[in-house]
């Protein structure tokens, strides 16, 4: 099926590649801001360690309170390993969180050298 005369793709290789050029440039903005807007600080990161901290001091005061304390061993034990179970879920969720926060940073400085690399881009074009 042909394309409408309005529709027609240059014939200037320059203009074409001009037009093809602003099309990927279009998608891939929309693209990078569908991106930061995902990676974007969200108010409840926050609230989920503050959350978590006192979940697990929480836990811990009722796993103190539940356990019998006749046999002293097991008490200790049984113990140990909640306190252990309880610092090892929040050095988790806080190792997560410092991923995302990597990789923030990291689609930050990789907007700026895509705008620096458009920018130079242009440039050279401009002095050609």
């Amino acid at each position: 099926m042909p394309l409408p005369d309005e529709n027609r793709l240059p014939s200037d290789p320059r203009t074409l590649m001009r037009e093809v050029d602003a099309a990927i440039k279009i998608r891939d903005i929309g693209e990078l801001q569908r991106c930061r807007d995902s990676l974007e600080v969200k108010w409840w990161e926050s609230a989920i360690v503050v959350m978590l901290f006192i979940s697990g001091l929480g836990f811990i005061i009722t796993i103190f309170k539940l356990i019998p304390s006749q046999n002293s061993a097991l008490f200790w034990f049984v113990f140990f390993w909640f306190i252990l179970f309880v610092l090892t879920l929040i050095a988790a969720v806080e190792f997560l969180l410092a991923k995302i926060n990597a990789l923030r940073r990291l689609y930050e400085i990789n907007t700026r050298t895509l705008e620096w690399l458009v920018k130079e881009r242009q440039e050279v074009a401009d002095v050609k």
